[in-house]
């Protein structure tokens, strides 16, 4: 806001000082050049955008959405299931499948795969994760990693496992063991 404008607000005397309206008339000539660079090259706005706040765009000062998960993710494993919701013998089936690989509802996010793809994909990235469970479908960029189920596969530091959807995991005893050998391996168990 330039002191003109600021005069409407302000019914008391202004007193400039000789330095700060050096800054102020070169502050003046920057945002000139400012405003052509930033008519030629839309991604450098800063400029103008710290000198005029009400400039911003909404995208950068809204945060990108969060996860809501259940779990206190205290190892940073994303279990992502495609059953919205998640009934309770099927919940009761994940956690004896996670208990025998050493982990519980508080070291775990759980969520349903409708929420990860309302999402945009920086919200997964933003929780961070060091492993990712996924039973059934799944609609989110992610997917692209999936080959085979029950294979692990990795994307930088982040391992991946993809399997059926619980209803039919509980449902088949051969799914049941084939999903076993592969968290053996997921985990690094031997047993």
């Amino acid at each position: 806001m330039d002191i003109d404008k600021l005069g409407f607000f302000i019914e008391e005397d202004i007193f400039l000082i000789p330095e700060d309206a050096q800054e102020i008339l070169l502050a003046d000539k920057f945002k000139d050049v400012a405003g052509d660079i930033s008519e030629k090259n839309p991604a450098t706005t800063t400029g103008s955008i710290a000198e005029n706040p009400e400039a911003q765009p909404d995208n950068e000062t809204v945060s990108p959405p969060s996860l809501v998960y259940d779990g206190d993710f205290e190892k940073g494993l994303l279990v992502i299931h495609q059953d919205d919701p998640l009934g309770e013998e099927l919940k009761e089936f994940l956690l004896k499948i996670l208990r025998a690989v050493s982990y519980s509802l508080k070291d775990i996010a759980l969520i349903s795969a409708s929420q990860v793809a309302e999402l945009p994909p920086e919200a997964v990235q933003q929780l961070n994760p060091h492993k990712i469970l996924v039973f059934g479908r799944l609609s989110h960029p992610m997917i692209q990693l999936k080959e085979v189920n029950y294979e692990v596969t990795s994307d930088g530091e982040i391992e991946y496992l993809f399997a059926d959807s619980l209803p039919v995991i509980y449902e088949e005893q051969n799914l049941k063991k084939q999903l076993w050998k592969s968290l053996q391996a997921f985990f690094n168990i031997n047993k």
